[in-house]
């Protein structure tokens, strides 16, 4: 066998095993439906069926928007997003028919309060967290922690967190003016982790053990598939795998 022979020979047994007749999935969406459900199962389905599943995180418009066109096989968001979602599309030129979409909930995930790690804050009420995102509370003492300066962000990418914590929270009233701008979830993040002062509002699929998640009133937040049509035949495998693996995702 000469050395061309060896190095083909090589490659084809190196390469990974595909099976003839496996699917692509892809699935779109926003950073905490995809980070709740769909990143955690990925490798275990794909272990387990020799399936691909392809994830593309965006956020809840630009996934619609693409399961509208047809370069995705579903859409996982939010429901509380869902309004804005396909408010935004139609100002992007697609309009989108939410009669044509089929839906099936599948988590759900909560509305919770990051801090940094340092914080020694374990527990905030309703009216502690309404005084901290209205300014009327600006030292973590004033609220049983270290003396020091409270520093609001606000996620200008996250619309209906901030509606849901505004409606629950803050009881319709405006976060204080001095809370300074961030951009989406991961954003959020990791301005928590550089900020020992600094809270935000977050979901539970963005916790990591860096950050800090004090008790507070739950809210809960549905999660939701969304496709052109009925489902698909893989995609109603990859939601029965989910189903029969994991259960209904409730946080």
């Amino acid at each position: 066998m000469n050395i061309l022979h060896v190095m083909i020979a090589t490659a084809f047994l190196s390469a990974p095993f595909v099976p003839a007749n496996a699917d692509e999935i892809r699935i779109e969406g926003g950073a905490a439906a995809i980070a709740t459900v769909f990143s955690p199962i990925k490798e275990a389905y794909e272990s387990s069926t020799g399936d691909k599943v392809t994830i593309v995180l965006s956020n809840p418009a630009k996934a619609l928007i693409s399961l509208e066109k047809g370069s995705v096989d579903m859409a996982s968001l939010n429901l509380l997003s869902f309004d804005d979602a396909i408010g935004k599309a139609k100002a992007q030129g697609v309009a989108i028919d939410p009669a044509s979409l089929n839906r099936t909930e599948v988590a759900t995930s909560s509305l919770l309060v990051f801090l940094n790690k340092s914080n020694k804050i374990s527990k905030l009420d309703k009216e502690q967290l309404k005084a901290i995102f209205t300014g009327k509370v600006t030292n973590w003492r004033d609220v049983g922690g270290d003396d020091g300066e409270i520093t609001v962000y606000w996620g200008k990418e996250t619309p209906y967190l901030n509606k849901l914590f505004t409606k629950t929270i803050l009881d319709g009233e405006k976060v204080t003016a001095k809370a300074k701008p961030a951009g989406d979830h991961f954003q959020l993040r990791e301005i928590i982790l550089a900020n020992p002062g600094a809270i935000v509002i977050n979901t539970s699929g963005l916790i990591t053990p860096a950050t800090k998640v004090p008790d507070i009133p739950p809210m809960k937040l549905p999660i939701l598939v969304f496709t052109k049509g009925e489902p698909s035949a893989k995609v109603l495998k990859l939601l029965k795998y989910y189903k029969d693996e994991f259960g209904y995702m409730d946080e």
